[in-house]
């Protein structure tokens, strides 16, 4: 009878501790452990499959369409544009660097962009951005939806994507804003938003800005539809993403400057996540987003680097606090990369990449084009823009403020300045309301708490931003 119990749990608990089998036979015990050995090595082998998949697809495609490109390129145009290649090797980065932005583009066929790493980088991403704005079924869903109701999104493979998961904690302080006493915001009715305002972080218990800034230019991509009609509108962009995808290959991104390899790489992480979700579908949880991240993978000047190993690795983020989830998984689970890899990598890790970074999900920051020129500026603007669209009130006169904004403001500010330091970010206006209201709540019994810390949302969503912003 022990022996029939311990098999039947072995059959869908293959990695049990082997040392409490003592009661059963050596025989049972040996075949135990040759299964388990082997169920590990089948698990591995799989992530390689898919990885190895991954991979054949872009390799195919690279091989026909550079035979078809042979066959259409004319040998005199071929010299030509070998001439204007040999001529720009003697130019330095700088003022390559310093180069319009229009011009370059009109001067670099496509099929040339593997020279120019960051302009290559930043095509790919204008590319997927407007194949997932293709695949969005306007007709089913309206384009502003608002999180309020927490309803789950469809993913582009029609399967249900991870919805809210709070803690008891979180809950809690979601409690907390309703049982405290009023805070008198009659004042604010100029700073405070209307229902009609778009916010794309409303949440339960939470008051918007009239004003949230550049994310109200966003087109937001909640749901996607794959049927015969979307995919027909989105096939021409679909070829060119192929085609720029391939060139990645023979980048070779090493002796690029930081700012250089600092948009380029971002860039690269937000199309690889995107274009995961085109190939495997959207995830329903943390765990298999991770676990996607590490078979995703491009191929860049001959080595293969996954969404994992660029997000921790190449651009050296630290665990995200804020996705107790995942900081677990990656503890666990380190990314493994060469010496010759981690030659790609920046050279000093940059915080403000967090809000650059998209995963795809609810509490994610807009995706938008980066480029080395102004790139210390686009990075503070990503931080401006995303606290200022996701930060607001309760209406208790309470701050509420993401916890990815929380985790990131804790190695600067104590949690006591957290509010002050939010204001630094918005608009005269809706900083001195917010001084304003935690004023009144120290003057009252309500505590010295002026913040409340809104839960990471991981349902499916994009937020693309304009690449030209007022």
């Amino acid at each position: 009878m022990q022996l029939h119990v311990v098999l039947e749990n072995a059959i869908e608990h293959v990695a049990a501790e082997l040392s409490d089998l003592s009661c059963i036979p050596n025989d049972a015990q040996k075949l135990l452990s040759n299964i388990a050995t082997l169920e590990s090595a089948v698990s591995r082998l799989e992530d390689e499959i898919v990885s190895l998949h991954f991979q054949l697809i872009q390799e195919r495609n690279e091989r026909r369409l550079a035979e078809y490109r042979f066959k259409q390129l004319p040998s005199q145009a071929q010299d030509t544009l070998d001439g204007m290649i040999m001529q720009e090797e003697n130019i330095s980065p700088e003022i390559l660097q310093r180069a319009e932005l229009g011009r370059l583009k009109k001067q670099i066929p496509e099929k040339r962009l593997r020279n120019y790493p960051n302009q290559l980088s930043e095509e790919i991403v204008r590319c997927v951005k407007n194949i997932f704005i293709s695949l969005a079924d306007a007709s089913i869903v309206p384009s502003k939806i608002s999180s309020e109701n927490f309803q789950p999104s469809t993913s582009p493979s029609g399967h249900l994507s991870s919805s809210s998961r709070w803690s008891l904690s979180e809950l809690s302080a979601l409690s907390s804003w309703s049982q405290s006493p009023q805070i008198d915001l009659q004042c604010g009715n100029e700073v405070l938003a209307a229902g009609s305002i778009f916010d794309p972080y409303k949440v339960r218990g939470k008051l918007s800005w009239n004003d949230i800034g550049n994310y109200s230019l966003a087109k937001e991509v909640s749901w996607m539809s794959v049927g015969k009609q979307q995919l027909e509108y989105a096939a021409g962009a679909l070829r060119r993403f192929r085609s720029l995808i391939e060139q990645l290959a023979e980048v070779n991104p090493i002796h690029l400057s930081d700012n250089e390899k600092l948009a380029f790489w971002i860039n690269l992480y937000n199309a690889l996540i995107m274009h995961a979700y085109l190939a495997y579908g959207v995830p329903r949880s943390d765990m298999k987003l991770f676990s996607l991240m590490q078979k995703a993978a491009y191929t860049v000047g001959g080595h293969s680097f996954t969404a994992t190993c660029i997000e921790y690795v190449i651009l050296k983020m630290k665990p995200p606090v804020h996705r107790p989830q995942t900081a677990l998984l990656l503890a666990l689970q380190k990314p493994k990369v060469s010496e010759e890899q981690k030659k790609f990598a920046i050279e000093t890790p940059e915080p403000l990449v967090t809000f650059a970074l998209s995963c795809g999900s609810y509490s994610s920051p807009a995706v938008k084009v980066y480029t080395p020129r102004n790139l210390k500026d686009e990075l503070q603007e990503a931080q401006r823009d995303f606290i200022r669209a996701s930060v607001g009130l309760s209406s208790k006169g309470k701050l509420l403020v993401p916890k990815m904004v929380q985790s990131f403001a804790r190695a600067l500010v104590d949690d006591s300045k957290l509010a002050i330091w939010i204001s630094r970010f918005l608009p005269q206006e809706q900083a001195a309301f917010v001084e304003q209201c935690v004023s009144q709540r120290r003057q009252s019994f309500l505590g010295s708490r002026n913040c409340g810390v809104l839960p990471f949302d991981a349902r499916f969503r994009y937020l693309f931003l304009p690449e030209r912003l007022p």
